[in-house]
């Protein structure tokens, strides 16, 4: 899930990069509960099946929910406040490693913390560029072969995601192309899987008029993500060719610019999940139990707000039942804290990786950001990297998942 925020004429409107809608199989009870926790606080409402388009990602017996304020990233919110859980924002972990019967996770940014159990919970290994594979240190050592192999064959998509923020003179043509009811469109030529009319959502489920600016979601195909699997979001050139398609598309006149001059790109490296870790009893993975460390994520399910949901609570349900008899023991990181890296395993990024010495001096995790319109994070991270597997300083770009 990812929503953009922009401002637009005066008037603050919003668009879902990423899931279009909080889908819930109607067959999945725990997952029945979490909607309806959503519907009953008001954060989401329901959008009729008939108002949709049955693309193949979607589930079909399902309820299909959308934030009343413009965005499915409210759902999240909501969850993590009922919740009670302190969360750390801006704290992406780089490396994690048993230190003294404890799990010492260090960002990318910021001192390390000491914790007795830890739950990854972020796309698995792909060629996305926040994922398992980003995450080094002694517990890559101590995954078995066979769930290493698991791990690496599990298998993403790729596509683009662009949002226009159009013009309010340019409503009455995106009205006449999406007709008088509907919220989307699959169109599946050579460019675009899937249409979106953002701001018809929003008008639909928070019962008010929409805002002046219309708002217009394309997503491609495949196929043209694929042919263009090297090039990044800032790539004005595509930017260009994907608007003046969708120019073309909905029947707008004029300049390209109407388009292009406010507009956000996200290119999802792992997007939907094609081939899931099944290799597993549960739809979760146990890496030890003393002290515990699972992974979990949709690739152990399907790409769905369902299949997350199974793998979460399966996950969550084990290390309770893990931590029952347990004292509490991790403790801030020291002062000064140093770390040897460990040969990493597989491939595609992770290879042979000397990680080497860090000194990191101590600070705690305070909840020093906010939740990011756009995802966990807006921009890329910057720390220590390396290519080709070998350590050494590098840059690289976060991007924003589902």
């Amino acid at each position: 899930m990812s929503t953009n925020r922009q401002e637009v004429s005066g008037a603050t409107v919003r668009a879902d990069m990423g899931a279009q809608y909080v889908s819930v199989e109607e067959s999945d009870s725990a997952t029945m509960q979490v909607a309806e926790r959503l519907l009953s606080s008001g954060v989401c409402a329901e959008v009729s099946p008939e108002l949709l388009t049955a693309t193949p990602e979607r589930p079909v017996r399902a309820k299909h929910l959308a934030g009343t304020a413009g965005g499915v990233n409210d759902a999240l919110k909501t969850l993590l406040e009922e919740a009670d859980a302190t969360v750390h924002y801006e704290k992406r972990v780089a490396s994690l490693d048993l230190q003294s019967g404890s799990w010492r996770a260090r960002p990318f940014e910021g001192a390390p913390g000491m914790f007795d159990a830890v739950l990854i919970a972020v796309p698995g290994c792909g060629v996305g560029g926040d994922n398992l594979l980003k995450i080094h240190g002694s517990w890559e050592g101590m995954l078995k072969q066979d769930q290493n192999k698991q791990l690496m064959a599990a298998q993403h998509d790729q596509r683009w995601s662009f949002a226009f923020f159009l013009p309010s003179d340019c409503q009455a043509v995106c009205e006449r192309y999406f007709g008088p009811k509907v919220v989307e469109k699959l169109v599946d030529d050579e460019v675009v899987h899937l249409l979106c009319y953002q701001s018809r959502k929003t008008e639909i489920v928070s019962l008010e008029s929409s805002a002046s600016s219309p708002v217009v979601v394309a997503h491609s195909t495949t196929e043209w993500a694929k042919r263009h699997a090297q090039r990044g979001g800032k790539d004005e050139r595509l930017l260009r060719e994907m608007a003046a398609h969708v120019q073309k598309l909905i029947g707008l006149e004029g300049p390209l610019s109407q388009l292009t001059s406010t507009s956000k790109v996200i290119t999802w490296k792992q997007c939907q999940v094609q081939r899931p870790v099944t290799s597993e009893a549960v739809p979760f993975m146990a890496v030890t139990s003393a002290p515990p460390l699972l992974l979990a994520g949709d690739y152990f399910t399907s790409s769905s707000f369902s299949g997350c949901v199974r793998s979460g609570f399966a996950a969550a349900e084990a290390l309770s039942a893990l931590l029952k008899d347990v004292t509490p023991k991790a403790t801030d990181a020291p002062e000064v804290s140093e770390g040897t890296g460990r040969k990493g395993k597989g491939k595609g990024g992770k290879g042979k990786r000397d990680q080497g010495k860090g000194k990191h001096k101590h600070d705690t995790w305070e909840n020093d950001g906010g939740w990011q319109d756009g995802g966990w994070h807006h921009g890329g991270w910057k720390g220590k990297g390396g290519k080709g597997g070998k350590g050494g300083k590098g840059k690289r770009e976060g991007y924003p998942y589902s």
